[in-house]
């Protein structure tokens, strides 16, 4: 099954119709239509949104099959999908990350990369 066939099985899957599929990510459904009859292929970007939106990474949605990433899939997809969120929303996801992560390093006993403190934006 290629990329066309794939993206349409996932959007079926998730019960979501061309037209809501692309107001999620952003294009016209018609340009939708286009990636699942395969006469155009969506950038990058675009990829990246639909990987979000359909709850898979870009490596399942691209290639099909088995999904390559590693075990935490799930945890992953989560924060991918924080870019939906408002910029104060994101911000709080950052800062209670950030909180877990220093928990941890203080309970190993160490500075890990992510201990150092992030430059204001």
């Amino acid at each position: 099954m290629g990329f066309p066939e794939h993206l349409a099985e996932l959007r079926r899957g998730r019960g979501l119709t061309q037209a809501a599929l692309a107001e999620r990510i952003g294009v016209r459904a018609n340009q939708l239509s286009l990636y699942e009859s395969g006469k155009s292929e969506p950038s990058l970007g675009v990829l990246r949104q639909l990987a979000i939106a359909l709850s898979v990474s870009c490596d399942a949605l691209v290639f099909g099959g088995e999904d390559r990433l590693a075990n935490n899939q799930e945890l992953q997809l989560a924060f991918e999908a924080t870019v939906l969120l408002e910029p104060a929303e994101q911000e709080a996801v950052r800062q209670l990350l950030e909180a877990f992560l220093a928990a941890h390093q203080s309970h190993r006993g160490g500075e890990g990369p992510r201990s150092r403190k992030r430059p204001p934006n």
